[in-house]
């Protein structure tokens, strides 16, 4: 069986984040999922990715680990959330190695720098989460960068 140690560590690495420290508010504490699609290649193969973003209690250190699989992107970032009066703020804090850069030597993303903001807002009768992207982009140019992507999974 093969050990695969940057999931080992990405794994270790959220259970003390979503465990125990300083961030993000109860009420946001969860999972949530978003499926972005992008189209497809020249090749007709589909561009997909899927962030999955896990949210900790109150006080746990940094407080979320955003994941993201799919087309040519494989991911784990550790995020600090931060609750205002409008909404949850996801921001960069490093990757799930610790390192600032991925695994190509980029930094693609500084610490503190605002990945997205998570709004709860009615619409039409209904309760939605709205994303407005910032650091994080979306898979291809031109895409709207608010809208509700992201929804809370059980």
């Amino acid at each position: 069986m093969r050990i695969d140690r940057g999931r080992t560590m990405a794994a270790a690495l959220a259970s003390v984040l979503l465990a125990g420290g300083a961030g993000a508010a109860g009420d946001w504490q969860g999972r949530y999922r978003w499926e972005a699609v992008g189209g497809r290649t020249a090749g007709g193969t589909g561009i997909a990715v899927t962030y999955d973003l896990a949210i900790g209690p109150p006080g746990a250190r940094g407080g979320c680990l955003l994941t993201a699989q799919g087309f040519q992107t494989d991911e784990r970032i550790l995020c600090k959330a931060e609750a205002g009066a409008r909404g949850l703020t996801v921001a960069f804090h490093s990757y799930a190695d610790g390192r600032t850069v991925n695994r190509y030597g980029v930094a693609v993303h500084q610490p503190g720098e605002p990945l997205f903001t998570l709004t709860r807002e009615a619409t039409r009768g209904e309760s939605g989460l709205i994303t407005r992207l910032q650091g994080l982009r979306p898979l291809n140019e031109g895409a709207p960068v608010s809208g509700t992507f992201f929804a809370r999974v059980p």
